[in-house]
């Protein structure tokens, strides 16, 4: 699979593509004899793979960390279900931050004609002086 083919099976951009393999995240894509990069399924599984713990707020560094110690066998074991759980306690605070600004955007859209919209055209009629 060219690279092209690869974004549009994995929705994943061509220089994140090439990025990741720069970084290492993924195992380096061979490439035809005309220097083209040829995928293969198993590209698509580390892809997948890498989505997943994305979609958990897991950084690329974790990921990358998550990685070697896998590579480094089961006795890291430990070690990864800690960055796992490390992962869940900051994905449980942005939850925490989202629920306050969700709470602060109620009070102003409740108090809009009393507070916030006499507050930004006051700002505004200071501008204009």
């Amino acid at each position: 699979m060219t690279i092209g083919e690869m974004t549009a099976v994995t929705g994943i951009s061509a220089d994140t593509l090439r990025y990741y393999e720069k970084i290492g995240l993924i195992p380096h894509v061979p490439r035809t004899t005309s220097g083209i990069r040829n995928y293969n399924e198993e590209f698509i599984q580390w892809l997948t793979f890498i989505q997943q713990l994305k979609n958990i707020g897991m950084s690329l560094e974790s990921i990358m960390e998550y990685i070697e110690l896998t590579r480094q066998g089961h006795s890291t074991y430990e070690a990864r279900k800690q960055i796992l759980a490390d992962t869940r306690e900051q994905l449980k605070h942005k939850i925490y931050k989202l629920q306050q600004s969700m709470q602060q955007a109620d009070y102003q859209l409740e108090h809009f004609d009393s507070t916030l919209f006499p507050v930004t055209d006051g700002l505004m009629n200071l501008l204009s002086a």
